[in-house]
């Protein structure tokens, strides 16, 4: 296994990508967020929506680099060096390898042993740990949800972000009691993985695409994820900067936030492709949702639907039809 100081320096030049296979409810998109949340350097992560619900199998990526060219990508990992599996039933449900780079690792909630998960996934050529994530959860948590102790079976085998660093992602994502209690689920999934290690690393150069390329040379590049996931900003190069273009006029929708409702979960802000959420660093630190961008925001929605207290809703841009009967 690769220590954290050679993670590091892959890191320079790498992206290490991450799949997290869930059922709907059990906080997959979460962990997703907690990785990118405790990592040193610079993060993506999105779920993949489809007809989710209560139980339907749910997928969540992460890109993780020291390179801040590299982890701008809105795509699918397709070729992970990392699986989490929070529910073991998914095994012979969903190809939970797909891609899986040789000598990846495949993380499992389960208590079977490593030659039935290989003869289940049909994969010799991985590493695999196990942990019986659900009893812990019943045990420290009070109930079976087991996105925070994968984590720590992660932390187990790929020492990407520091335990110290994950505890403080949990401390500001929960409050008081819960998240002490999922601090110390992780602690307890560390020490009880189980770790089948075939003595092959990943190869972090799968899918990691060149630095940032321009059209053509003396056009600048992006220092930092901008507003309507455009480039160029700066009018003194480009005369208009395509962050002034009203996008936001390409949608039918007005998406309305309520401040009265919203948690700050900012679920909204990392699933949203235009970066058109706005949120400000408050006095006390944390950062808080502040509204939506309008110029740019296009009303795909996403934000409407995975908002878990409906603080966001929406309205049509268009008024009613001239023969329309008055409310």
């Amino acid at each position: 296994m690769l220590t954290p100081e050679q993670f590091k320096e892959l890191l320079k030049d790498n992206v290490i990508n991450l799949r997290i296979h869930a059922r709907g409810g059990q906080g997959g998109v979460t962990a997703s967020n907690l990785c990118v949340e405790a990592f040193y350097g610079y993060g993506v992560c999105q779920p993949l929506f489809g007809a989710e619900r209560m139980g339907s199998p749910t997928e969540s990526y992460v890109r993780l680099s020291a390179n801040d060219d590299l982890v701008r990508s809105n795509e699918q990992v397709y070729s992970p060096h990392f699986v989490c599996v929070l529910d073991p039933s998914l095994l012979g449900e969903i190809n939970v390898t797909a891609g899986l780079a040789k000598g990846g690792w495949l993380i499992v909630n389960t208590t079977l042993n490593q030659e039935d998960i290989q003869n289940i996934v049909g994969r010799t050529d991985i590493n695999v740990a196990t942990i019986d994530a659900t009893r812990i959860a019943l045990e420290v948590l009070g109930r079976n949800i087991t996105n925070t102790i994968i984590l720590g079976a992660l932390l187990r085998v790929g020492p990407i972000f520091t335990v110290e660093a994950l505890a403080d992602a949990i401390m500001r994502r929960f409050k008081g009691e819960i998240a002490g209690k999922n601090v110390a689920a992780i602690k307890q999934a560390i020490e009880e993985t189980c770790v089948y290690d075939i003595g092959l690393d990943p190869d972090l150069t799968m899918d990691t695409k060149i630095p940032w390329q321009q059209v053509f040379p003396g056009l600048p590049g992006f220092k930092e994820l901008d507003k309507a996931g455009v480039w160029y900003c700066d009018e003194t190069v480009i005369e208009i900067g395509s962050n002034q273009v009203n996008t936001g006029s390409w949608g039918e929708w007005d998406m309305i936030w309520d401040e009265e409702k919203c948690t700050d979960c900012a679920q909204c802000w990392y699933i949203c492709p235009d970066f058109s959420i706005i949120r400000e660093k408050g006095e006390d630190g944390l950062w808080h949702m502040k509204g939506i961008d309008i110029l740019h925001c296009k009303s795909c929605q996403n934000c409407l639907e995975i908002c878990p207290v409906e603080a966001i809703s929406k309205r049509l841009k268009q008024g009613p039809a001239s023969c329309a009967a008055p409310e």
